[in-house]
């Protein structure tokens, strides 16, 4: 409140002092609109394929909301993002008094390329299956996708080589064919990758099987088992095996070969070959009777029959 002075002369000529007041009121203060004190991205500047924060503090809004889809938010707060291209971000702030933004800029560089690949694949898993008299399937694995070729030969020195299977795959298998029977070759595999990185393995050896007969035997039955000859000094202990085969063949065989073989488990311990010179006819039959001094090892017997070129002879068990 405020006082002032006023001054009065009356008719006699005295002067009368008049005091008086005056009351000052103050209008009240008119709202403020909201305060962004802080919206901003932490990097700035990001790669392809990264992300970024957003963070932001706005003081005394009825409402914030933060564009390019991310939509209403709290006054405070942080917001993780991951934007492909180089974008601006805005942030709006609204009260009764009125309405603020704020935008921020995120640069997005493209993702650096990766160094050249200069490492070969892994080869694992090299196996052999299949063998016959002229062929072999060979097979090996990688650990990233590669193609796939062998070298060959009947030494280390290799001198032949497949065809390159161009495709890149993990699970490789290559036939090797045109081979000569009951022969043994070396070989090694090789995979180039995308980058042409080249893997060789080490040396691996295989064996292909001796060419089969033309003859055909049928096992008519068989057995095997032990048995003592007695002579007038000592009883001799024998392994044997007996049976019958028919010539299922259309020819005749000109003579043929039994060999009896011990096994004791998984392991051939002993074998006894018998050679039967004679002629056997289409359908005729013929008698085999193989015995071998016993070994207490021996578990099982097998027979296999070879002509006299000594190919082995497909044996029709029925």
């Amino acid at each position: 409140m405020k006082s002032s002075k006023w001054f009065r002369i009356l008719p006699t000529g005295l002067v009368v002092l008049l005091a008086s007041s005056v009351i000052a009121c103050s209008a009240e203060p008119s709202p403020a609109p909201p305060l962004i004190l802080a919206f901003d991205a932490t990097p700035a500047q990001v790669n392809a394929g990264e992300s970024t924060t957003l963070r932001w503090v706005v003081k005394e809004p009825d409402s914030v909301n933060i564009d390019q889809g991310i939509g209403s938010v709290a006054a405070v707060g942080k917001r993780e993002v991951s934007p492909t291209t180089t974008i601006a971000y805005t942030l709006t702030a609204i009260n009764t008094a009125g309405t603020v933004s704020k935008s921020v800029v995120i640069t997005v560089s493209a993702a650096p390329s990766p160094p050249p690949d200069s490492t070969p694949p892994v080869i694992t898993s090299v196996s052999v299956s299949s063998e016959t008299e002229s062929s072999a399937v060979i097979s090996w694995t990688t650990n990233e996708p590669a193609s796939s070729q062998v070298d060959y030969g009947r030494s280390t020195d290799y001198g032949s080589t497949t065809n390159l299977y161009r495709e890149l795959v993990t699970s490789h298998s290559v036939t090797i064919s045109g081979l000569e029977p009951n022969t043994t070759y070396h070989f090694q595999v090789k995979s180039k990758d995308k980058a042409k990185n080249k893997a060789l393995s080490g040396d691996y050896v295989f064996a292909t099987v001796a060419p089969k007969s033309s003859y055909v035997l049928e096992l008519l039955w068989s057995e095997w088992g032990r048995r003592v000859e007695t002579t007038m000094m000592s009883e001799i202990p024998y392994l044997f095996v007996k049976g019958t085969v028919r010539n299922a063949s259309r020819a005749s065989m000109r003579g043929m070969a039994c060999v009896m073989q011990c096994w004791s488990g998984d392991r051939v311990v002993k074998s006894e070959v018998y050679v039967y010179r004679g002629n056997i006819l289409p359908g005729h039959h013929y008698e085999f009777d193989i015995q071998t001094a016993d070994d207490p090892s021996v578990d099982n017997v097998s027979i296999e029959f070879t002509d006299s070129l000594g190919r082995e002879i497909t044996l029709i068990v029925k």
